[in-house]
């Protein structure tokens, strides 16, 4: 067993060397990292609270680290996001079940005993469909699994295309400062997307997404939302009125989005999207743009009571 304890700054460099080598294989792999260094230390960055007061550590007798867990909170809505576990052991190692177990248990522990956790409602996990390990630390912590996503990406030649040879339809603009299309983006997103992770209001805040509508003489028609990332562009929502669906609005959308993203962040070699599995109209519209199907998601989700109450002894 590991000695578990909250991280502190010294043990940035390692972890994020950990976290960029397990994401490459998918029976480790958590859905919230990227795949790189240069992902994980981004992303890291950008943790609320500050890391490393939200993350805690597993480290062997010689001070080696071993496993990792980090905590995202958003306060505003009580829910937790972890970016892990992470055990460095191999998924098919004899003894991996009850080691990686084990050492996620102990950290999950500590890490409920983390100041930031402190009036969280909702505890969210987001990993590979071929991270079993994940799967069975879920079910034993009574943290179900909600749904299964699919991720599409466009990469290299067929991206630069995209970007250079389709004309943007001028009718799609930035998100202008109007109260009242910022205000009809807000209910259209939180009618397409209810509890998701950023509400309309803070989408339109614009404090990480960039939001590009497309406004009809009778009001808005639908927007698309997105970052860039350290090694790719993401497009995170797109939502389209009932009456303004199948009509190509949505790719036009998306393509003025990654315009827009590449021209203020400069060139990425991959764009993606994240799509629940069942949702047929939104994997058609970004197949149509080029995007191609490359892994399956499942996300799991708990009230934190009841998570807390199922919790293995120590």
């Amino acid at each position: 067993m590991y000695d578990v304890r909250t991280a502190t700054p010294v043990d940035l460099e390692a972890v994020i060397a950990l976290v960029a080598r397990l994401q490459q294989d998918p029976a480790h792999r958590i859905a919230f990292h990227g795949e790189t260094a240069r992902e994980v230390a981004e992303e890291l960055a950008e943790i609320e609270p500050r890391w490393p007061d939200c993350a805690v550590v597993a480290v062997d007798q010689g001070g080696r680290l071993r496993g990792t867990l980090t905590v995202e909170v958003d306060t505003g809505q009580r829910r937790a996001y972890l970016y892990g576990p992470y055990v460095d052991v191999p998924a098919n190692h004899p003894a991996a079940g009850n080691l990686w177990q084990a050492t996620a248990d102990a950290m999950l522990t500590h890490a409920h005993r983390l100041p930031a956790l402190a009036g969280v409602r909702t505890l969210e996990l987001f990993g590979h469909r071929e991270n079993r390990l994940l799967a069975d630390f879920a079910g034993r912590h009574g943290i179900a699994a909600r749904m299964t996503t699919r991720c599409f990406t466009l990469t290299a030649a067929p991206l630069r295309s995209l970007l250079v040879r389709h004309s943007p339809d001028d009718r799609v603009v930035p998100l202008p400062p109007e109260p009242a299309v910022r205000a009809a983006v807000a209910q259209l997103h939180d009618r397409c997307f209810p509890g998701a992770p950023t509400t309309g209001a803070q989408l339109v805040a614009g404090e990480r997404h960039s939001v590009v509508v497309l406004v009809g003489e009778n009001g808005l028609l639908g927007y698309a939302g997105g970052y860039t990332q350290a090694e790719e562009y993401y497009v995170d929502v797109v939502g389209v009125t009932e009456d303004a669906r199948s009509c190509g609005v949505g790719r036009s959308l998306v393509r003025r989005l990654l315009g827009e993203l590449a021209a203020r962040d400069g060139v990425r070699d991959r764009a993606a999207a994240l799509i629940r599995a069942g949702n047929d109209p939104s994997e058609r519209m970004f197949t149509k743009l080029g995007f191609v199907l490359s892994e399956e998601l499942v996300s799991y989700q708990a009230d934190l009571a009841a998570a807390v109450a199922h919790r293995p002894a120590s």
